[in-house]
């Protein structure tokens, strides 16, 4: 009698897994005034007039507040509209040849 009553179970500890796991994947891009972009994989946080994160590998980095310009989840900036592609231009239409009289036959 035990096997069906795992099944709930199971669905629901998978269920709840998945919804702490996604919480827990945010990245962050990090604009800085040079024009340079660092990806954080924590939420940068504001430590002395420093901001405070870590890098993929897990190491900590320490940027100046004054260096940076904007911080943005990337699932925000992925999101952002962007501009459409120009459309290429279409060739030229190629000229048509007029038909010439000893072609009718072929017709």
């Amino acid at each position: 009698m035990s096997p069906p009553r795992r099944k709930p179970i199971l669905a629901w500890t998978l269920a709840v897994m998945q919804v702490v796991l996604c919480g827990c994947a945010h990245q962050y891009l990090i604009k800085l005034t040079n024009g340079d972009q660092i990806l954080a994989y924590s939420k940068p946080k504001v430590q002395d007039e420093n901001y405070l994160f870590t890098d993929e590998m897990g190491g900590s980095h320490v940027i100046p507040q004054d260096r940076v310009v904007k911080i943005k989840p990337v699932s925000v900036v992925k999101a952002e509209a962007k501009p459409p592609a120009p459309a290429k231009p279409s060739a030229p239409p190629m000229p048509r040849k007029p038909r010439h009289w000893y072609f009718l036959w072929l017709a």
